[in-house]
């Protein structure tokens, strides 16, 4: 789409999806929800993500198909779909257009779902309990939850925008190996960010971990040099899935499904030199095995006993787009040790729905 025609606001998107949609346009969400500015002339996107995603002509179809599908569903309320689109057309939109890229996916394959499970304090390890994202019946219904699979680049990129922001016109990269905790980039967002800008302003250059800041003169082409070691990657980010623990569930199978997409993931959307293979299958098998004797507590029981209630992790590429995408566009990998397991007769329902569009990963008993 042309620059100058671009949706910038969250009516026009909207009235974008609207006239996509006669369910939609039912809504009538313009006369219930503040407009927003996603992107002022001349000035970066306040909302990126929303920006790029109302300008694709590929994923709001996705977006709408999905959602016209959804409210055929039989326990699907309208008070759902207006949650899904407030929260997708304003500062959860991620989050929200992951979730909808795993129904959408479920979809495809002509497998039975159903969405929005409530669960209590005996479903799941959160005492409180909570609604799932879902349940997919198959041999055994299997509970799903899903969560956008940003993870350092996008996190890094964020916080890059915010530090060029601060030191402008100048930019700052981050360069050197971006394969370091999500605790560390959290952490430099938060409590951690006023004295990382401070020393950046004081002296151009500052050094936290494996990341180097670097504040440099703004110019056409900027360059900046990083090292990617998928094993590396794994490891440092090893109980990443933990930190989502509350929600696994205690008497039947319960899987994460991550998202990931060029626009949020960065280069784990691309199989370069077969990347993408190694680290999703080398950070399963660090999530399912390297926890199995760890006696830490969460929430009341020890942290092996928790890794065995993830039964499996599944890898969703939801980017939709003109160029093709390489086999596999979808990973599945089994926990060996889970304590309610994904039955073969499941994991050849799936087989079967995506074929060759999904890998299906047993996993081995050995070492991580």
């Amino acid at each position: 789409m042309p620059l100058q025609n671009a949706i910038r606001t969250r009516y026009a998107w909207l009235d974008m999806l609207a006239a996509k949609s006669q369910s939609i346009a039912k809504f009538d969400l313009k006369s219930k929800l503040s407009d927003e500015i996603y992107k002022a002339d001349g000035v970066a996107a306040r909302n990126a993500d929303a920006f790029n995603l109302a300008n694709s002509e590929p994923h709001n179809t996705v977006i709408v198909d999905t959602l016209e599908v959804l409210l055929k569903k039989p326990g699907v309320s309208a008070d759902m779909i207006t949650k899904f689109l407030t929260d997708l057309t304003s500062r959860n939109t991620y989050g929200t257009f992951s979730e909808l890229s795993a129904y959408a996916f479920l979809l495809k394959g002509g497998l039975p779902f159903d969405i929005q499970i409530p669960l209590t304090g005996a479903d799941i390890l959160n005492p409180n309990g909570s609604d799932i994202d879902g349940c997919l019946h198959l041999s055994e219904d299997v509970l799903f939850d899903v969560k956008g699979f940003g993870f350092q680049e996008y996190l890094v990129g964020q916080l890059a925008d915010r530090l060029s922001a601060e030191v402008a016109p100048e930019r700052v990269t981050i360069e050197d190996s971006w394969d370091v905790p999500i605790e560390l980039l959290s952490d430099l967002s938060g409590k951690d960010y006023k004295p990382l800008k401070d020393e950046l302003i004081a002296k151009g250059t500052a050094q936290r971990g494996l990341l180097c800041f670097k504040k440099k003169a703004r110019t056409q082409v900027m360059i900046q040099a990083r090292i990617v070691d998928p094993y590396l990657l794994a490891k440092e980010n090893a109980d990443y899935a933990f930190r989502y623990a509350k929600q696994f569930a205690r008497n039947k199978p319960f899987v994460l499904m991550f998202v990931i997409h060029p626009w949020f993931s960065g280069s784990l959307h691309v199989n370069f030199a077969d990347s993408l293979n190694v680290f999703t299958r080398a950070f399963a098998r660090r999530t399912f095995m390297q926890f199995r004797s760890d006696q830490t507590q969460l929430f009341g029981l020890p942290k092996g006993a928790v890794s065995g209630l993830l039964s499996g992790i599944f890898f969703v590429d939801a980017y939709e787009g003109t160029d093709s995408h390489a086999s596999p566009r979808y990973r599945f990998f089994l926990n060996p040790f889970a304590t309610h397991k994904v039955s073969d007769l499941s994991s050849d329902r799936l087989q079967g729905a995506y074929n060759n569009d999904i890998l299906i990963d047993a996993l081995e008993h050995d070492a991580y």
